[in-house]
């Protein structure tokens, strides 16, 4: 497999242009495509908002899922609550059954145990039930592809459990699939949402239908109210963005428990947080900004949050870093400072080689 590692920070216009008509020459002569590596969305797994917001079982430890792009694979860790250092995964999901081809983003459906995953290379959302008890060379339940689906190159993913509904971001558009817990194969989309920019990442805010969507090129958190309505043309009801924000490339995006705004920052390997998720626009200075060597952060992908309200953590997905670097009480730290925990090393499995892009936490189990 061909595998070609990007930082945004040119015009994605044009790459599409690009890989659409690669994409037409090789089908058309009978060449096997190798995946594009594409920077997609944050908020996706242990990202979005399940509604409600999952709670938490007695004695629960968390359970961790990390995508790789470079090895095809998804790793499980268990007690992700305390996970630290050089610690070995509870289950590695691998194997031509998995049809997992350069994967990208993911999203966990904590109440179903199930997990959504944008399997790029596949241009497909591959959908793995009992996720918690997989391993090996385990096949998806259900695969999302086919010309009706108009999947191309999907980016990330998120689901409203409570409205039953999928979606999907795949080029300028994001894809909505319903129902959520049934759809399969090349099934139609129901509504196609249009943008005038191309996200990087998303972030479902399902209990408010809220969609926050990362542009990397504007530099951007746009912000699109009444989520579960939104076809055609949409224009975002909010957006924040501007020099005091100091968003550079976001490539993911999150809502914390008391309602902050997390977002990751590819271009300058940060993360930056902002108060009043539910209500703020416009150029917001940063109250929080974490940067510099001791974070670890090398071309940070996905980013997770596990929305506790007492001891709010983030957890990245570090490409180039081969780690999951974990920051704790999230908003009361800042600069360059170190993660209060870090899952690297060979026994993770982990690696730049590997490429981890994706991560979802489940806090219920």
């Amino acid at each position: 497999m061909t595998l070609f590692r990007r930082k945004i920070g040119f015009d994605q216009s044009t790459l599409k242009y690009l890989v659409t008509a690669l994409l037409f020459s090789l089908l058309l002569s009978g060449c096997v495509i190798s995946p594009r590596r594409t920077i997609g969305g944050g908020g996706g797994g242990g990202g979005a908002t399940p509604s409600p917001t999952p709670t938490p079982q007695p004695g629960a430890q968390g359970i961790l899922y990390v995508a790789n792009q470079g090895d095809d694979s998804i790793v499980r860790f268990a007690n992700a609550a305390s996970a630290d250092a050089n610690v070995a995964p509870a289950a590695t999901i691998k194997g031509t059954l998995t049809t997992l081809n350069a994967p990208n983003y993911i999203f966990l459906d904590s109440a179903n145990d199930r997990l959504y995953v944008t399997n790029q290379g596949g241009a497909s959302v591959l959908v793995f039930d009992s996720a918690s008890t997989l391993t090996g060379n385990a096949p998806p339940t259900r695969v999302i592809t086919g010309a009706n689906t108009r999947l191309t190159i999907p980016v990330d993913v998120a689901v409203d459990s409570v409205k039953d509904l999928l979606y999907v971001v795949n080029g300028s558009d994001v894809l909505v699939f319903s129902p959520a817990s049934t759809v399969s194969n090349d099934a139609a989309f129901t509504r196609d949402i249009t943008l005038s920019f191309q996200p990087s990442a998303m972030f479902l805010d399902a209990a408010n239908d809220r969609l926050f969507l990362a542009d990397a090129v504007g530099n951007a958190i746009n912000v699109f109210d009444s989520a579960s309505t939104l076809n055609g043309v949409a224009t975002a009801t909010r957006s924040i963005k501007g020099a005091s924000t100091k968003m550079n490339q976001p490539s993911g995006v999150a809502v914390e428990a008391v309602g902050n705004l997390v977002v990751l920052n590819q271009g300058s390997n940060s993360i930056t947080v902002y108060p009043n998720a539910g209500a703020g626009t416009g150029d917001i200075p940063a109250a929080v900004e974490i940067f510099g060597a001791n974070t670890t952060l090398s071309l940070p992908f996905q980013l997770a949050v596990n929305r506790s309200n007492t001891l709010v953590e983030a957890f990245v997905a570090n490409s180039n870093g081969g780690n999951v670097p974990i920051f704790s009480d999230l908003g009361s730290k800042t600069g360059n400072i170190a993660p209060s925990r870090n899952i690297n090393g060979a026994a993770t499995t982990l690696s730049a080689t590997g490429a981890p892009t994706g991560i979802a936490l489940d806090p219920t189990r």
